[in-house]
């Protein structure tokens, strides 16, 4: 289902706005128009791995998030946005249409059983070769969580 990983401190460049979970289920939405508009920019250079970034959570899956539609940048440059070093629950989907798989893993990391050790300082989709077929991509999902309660459980799978 998902394996355990340590990452370094990386940073992105893109575009961003403020949702919750409760919009994006409605057409005032604003991730699906943020990509739409991040592509349309070609922001990414037509270079793989594109990153879907939720950070600066207001609580944690029930409030408010900042969502990141970049590509990983030089710390120095301007406006960049952190993704901090943590250990992290790596989930990979299966393959098939991307919006469908996206999703179906999101709903699979909401009930989790490990989800209370989630830590909500910033999770992550990866977006890579695998993905450029959007009717057959595949995505992995990065699910900050604390590697001490983590080692506490003796469950990592």
């Amino acid at each position: 289902m998902y394996d355990i990983v340590t990452l370094e401190k990386q940073w992105i460049k893109g575009m961003s706005a403020r949702t919750t979970n409760e919009i994006e289920q409605t057409k005032e939405r604003k991730i699906a128009p943020l990509w739409q508009q991040f592509f349309a920019q070609q922001l990414h250079g037509g270079q793989a791995p594109v990153i879907g970034l939720y950070s600066d959570y207001e609580k944690d899956e029930h409030g408010s998030y900042l969502f990141t539609a970049g590509q990983f940048a030089n710390q120095h440059r301007d406006l960049v946005i952190e993704i901090p070093a943590s250990t992290y629950a790596r989930f990979q989907t299966r393959k098939g249409p991307i919006e469908e798989v996206v999703l179906e893993a999101w709903h699979k990391i909401w009930t989790w059983d490990q989800r209370h050790f989630r830590t909500y300082t910033g999770d992550f989709e990866w977006y890579d070769e695998r993905s450029l077929d959007p009717k057959e991509a595949q995505v992995d999902i990065y699910i900050a969580v604390d590697e001490k309660m983590f080692a506490k459980t003796n469950s990592i799978s």
